[in-house]
């Protein structure tokens, strides 16, 4: 089972307060990336996923990560909806759940809600796309959020009883 932390601890990880974290979350963090839509009668509605986290009460290491990421992007100037966006993108999660993702990058131009990941051999095209996008663009290195979030868990792991295994 994937380890997880409570949501105060969660909190602490993404450097923002409780109250601010289930702020976020019940106004959508995240959508539904990374979770199975369920099966519904085709003549019922389906369930409204876009808040489904405001209900959480653990989470898990990629889940972090994205949260710290759109924290990382609002403190930038991108507002709470280009920054769920990006974190909300299902290319944006799979870059987190990747072993090795020395490098990893994400570019984003918020006047034009626009943004592209780059990893691996993509990271070759980076300097092209800093030139073509000007004066306002905004990277953030998102191996060193990966290692900073597995970082927390592991200090988690031997020293606080907030983490399950």
């Amino acid at each position: 089972m994937e380890p997880t932390v409570t949501t105060a601890r969660a909190a602490e990880i993404i450097s923002i307060g409780y109250e601010g974290l289930r702020s976020y979350l019940k106004r959508g963090l995240l959508g539904s990336s990374g979770i199975l839509v369920p099966f519904v009668h085709r003549d019922s509605p389906a369930p409204d996923l876009s808040s489904v986290r405001a209900k959480w009460k653990r989470f898990g290491f990629v889940d972090l990560c994205l949260m710290r990421l759109a924290k990382q992007l609002i403190d930038l100037g991108l507002s709470f909806d280009q920054a769920n966006s990006i974190v909300s993108c299902e290319n944006t999660r799979d870059v987190f759940k990747q072993e090795n993702i020395a490098g990893a990058a994400l570019l984003a131009s918020p006047p034009f809600y626009d943004f592209i990941v780059f990893s691996g051999d993509d990271l070759n095209h980076l300097p092209a796309r800093l030139a073509e996008v000007g004066d306002v663009a905004v990277l953030v290195q998102l191996d060193r959020i990966r290692d900073y979030v597995r970082a927390e868990f592991e200090r988690d792991r031997t020293s606080q009883p907030g983490v399950e295994v």
